[in-house]
């Protein structure tokens, strides 16, 4: 279980509320997360947004909220075109060196898995030991950048588990808020708003609306999809909420005719799922092409440079 703050200005606070509370209730029964939005106060533009539930659930839910405030669908992937949106978590200030890295390593690793671009403030935030840590992409990249923030917050908090934080309020009316971990209320809080999300609805997704895709991978980038021990396809997997296997060379899939379909040096993958699902598991597999392609073509000019040189 995870709970992530963030600043919002007022103007997306009202898209992700929706009339009546119609958008954030739409938000938290598609993702699972619990989703609320603190009341707005005079003077200031900015207000919280407050995201808990279990990992998976709260980075689907930033995806769900990015593509809210742009007005695209939920269910079609984020094209080329689509507005990069900024998030602005907030976090305690003892786990933001976790997330930055060694010379900042961490932040590109997590730039480079989501194509999201961060960028940590230096100072924190008033009457507070909070930093902003912004986030600015498509949906996809805030759900899969937001998905690597929280698993190093997880691991920080199972490592220091008792950091003391001073949270960062807009207000200094009300109370301090009770510590992350406990209830996510804030008195002040928006009522129709404030009321935890029920159970999932299963009803909106019987079993059989699982589908399979196939698609090609080329045989030399097999290792790359897979990773160390099956790392990175299993995050993958877990990301996507998806099955995904890869097939033994020679294994040939079916063309829309029905004839047998790809190629020579190709292996065929097979991915189920809810077709939402496949489509995230699709991007995030062409991502990991596209990535260790780029790194292949600069080792050959690299190569080639010191060839020439």
């Amino acid at each position: 279980m995870i709970h992530m703050r963030c600043l919002i200005v007022t103007q997306d606070a009202s898209i992700i509320i929706g009339r009546g509370g119609k958008h954030v209730n739409e938000i938290r029964e598609k993702s699972g997360a619990r989703v609320m939005v603190s009341e707005s106060i005079p003077g200031n533009p900015e207000r919280i947004l407050n995201v808990s539930g279990p990992l998976d659930a709260v980075s689907k839910a930033f995806g769900l909220i990015v593509r809210r405030i742009n007005d695209e669908p939920f269910d079609v992937p984020s094209v080329p075109g689509s507005r990069a949106v900024t998030i602005k978590f907030m976090i305690p200030n003892s786990r933001m060196g976790s997330i930055i890295g060694k010379q900042g390593s961490k932040i590109k690793e997590i730039q480079d898995a989501s194509g999201a671009r961060l960028n940590a403030s230096e100072g924190m935030l008033p009457g507070s030991t909070e930093r902003v840590l912004s986030v600015a992409g498509v949906a996809d990249a805030i759900h899969i950048a937001t998905y690597y923030i929280g698993n190093i917050l997880i691991e920080c908090q199972e490592r220091m588990p008792s950091s003391t934080n001073s949270t960062y309020r807009p207000s200094n009316r009300a109370p301090r808020p009770p510590p992350v971990g406990g209830s996510t209320y804030i008195p002040g809080y928006a009522n129709p708003y404030g009321a935890p999300p029920g159970p999932p609805h299963h009803g909106h997704n019987p079993p059989q609306q699982l589908q399979t895709q196939q698609i090609y991978i080329p045989n030399d980038l097999v290792g790359c999809i897979i990773g160390k021990g099956g790392s990175k396809i299993n995050e993958i997997r877990h990301m996507s909420a998806s099955q995904i296997r890869i097939m033994e060379p020679g294994a040939v899939g079916v063309g829309m005719n029905g004839a047998p379909a790809g190629g020579e040096g190709e292996r065929l993958v097979i991915i189920t799922g809810q077709p939402a699902n496949i489509q995230m598991a699709v991007q995030l597999l062409y991502h990991r092409l596209e990535q260790e392609k780029q790194k292949q073509q600069q080792l050959l000019q690299t190569q080639a440079g010191h060839g020439a040189a």
